[in-house]
């Protein structure tokens, strides 16, 4: 619920950390698919995550809130998807840079906005279209033969952003329905449940790792406490501004993402794909603010940057 009295740099910071802590769990995630199979880094993802829910908000919110549910058909699906998400996002950033990857998935607001009109009966003006053209063209920029990107890479990515867009069309028509600590929660156990299934393919899906060491425990834990944190900080800066203030702000992610691949990778995009990239965020905020002041764009905006957290 937002708050009454808004406080936009309040929410700002929020968000800077949100995105931060998200980023960091993105690299995390690269480091350990690079080094193990990802259905066992996704598994533990998850169930840090689900377990400091438990732990932090069980106590004030109670677990019969967080796992009570009007439509549990609806949460096991996008709980599906979310750890489809995972799974796949995590194989992409094995073979991708991670500002590429986290560019060309920011692919799926778009996609949500267009989806809107057909299946929600919403309408999508011109500007919006122009916008979504623009960030697909920004996309193919990126994925340009000759532009060294593994093949199988980008397979898994754009495999993300299918389940990205029904991730978050899920989670609007839940926003309604349920508890949002109840959709993020039932969504982790069903991410656990599903890295359990794929455990067998661990050999085949990146091995497993060749020795345990204390680093690698603390960066895999790492993750669902970078995630949950990330999702906290989310959450408090919609409290304390607007969806419309918020919304334009997402597309920093890729910022981040760009600064992180340099920082702990060495991987800094090519000019083309720094076009690429750059066209994707100008089409997206510039989507977010033409339409922010139409009746229907809060509820649009606030699906479209719930990534609760994909990955």
């Amino acid at each position: 619920m937002q708050h009454t009295q808004a406080r936009p740099l309040r929410a700002f910071m929020f968000m800077m950390c949100a995105q931060v802590f998200f980023t960091l769990l993105d690299a995390t995630g690269k480091t350990m698919a690079s080094e193990m199979g990802v259905p066992l880094v996704a598994l533990v993802r998850h169930a840090v995550h689900a377990l400091l829910m438990l732990v932090v908000l069980g106590p004030t919110l109670g677990v019969a809130t967080l796992v009570r549910s009007h439509r549990p058909g609806l949460q096991l699906v996008r709980g599906l998807v979310l750890g489809g998400f995972t799974l796949f996002f995590f194989t992409a950033l094995r073979y991708l840079p991670q500002a590429e990857a986290t560019a060309i998935n920011f692919i799926a607001p778009l996609v949500i906005m267009l989806l809107a009109g057909p299946l929600l009966g919403e309408s999508v003006g011109w500007r919006r279209w122009v916008g979504a053209a623009i960030g697909f063209l920004g996309m193919l920029i990126i994925v340009r033969p000759g532009s060294a990107l593994h093949p199988v890479g980008v397979m898994f990515v754009l495999l993300t952003v299918a389940c990205n867009v029904v991730f978050q069309m899920l989670t609007r028509k839940l926003s309604t329905v349920d508890h949002s600590m109840t959709t993020i929660f039932l969504s982790a156990l069903v991410g656990v449940a599903l890295s359990v299934a794929t455990l067998p393919l661990q050999a085949s899906w990146g091995g497993w790792p060749a020795q345990v060491e204390t680093r690698t425990v603390l960066l895999l834990l790492s993750m669902g406490v970078t995630g949950f944190v990330s999702q906290w900080c989310l959450i408090r800066a919609y409290y304390w501004s607007s969806a419309s203030f918020i919304a334009p702000l997402v597309y920093l992610q890729i910022v981040w993402a760009a600064l992180a691949g340099l920082a702990f990778f060495g991987q800094w995009p090519a000019p083309l794909s720094l076009i690429g990239i750059a066209l994707i965020c100008a089409s997206g905020a510039g989507t977010v603010l033409a339409g922010s002041r139409s009746v229907q764009s809060g509820p649009r905006l606030r699906s479209s940057v719930d990534r609760a957290s994909p990955s």
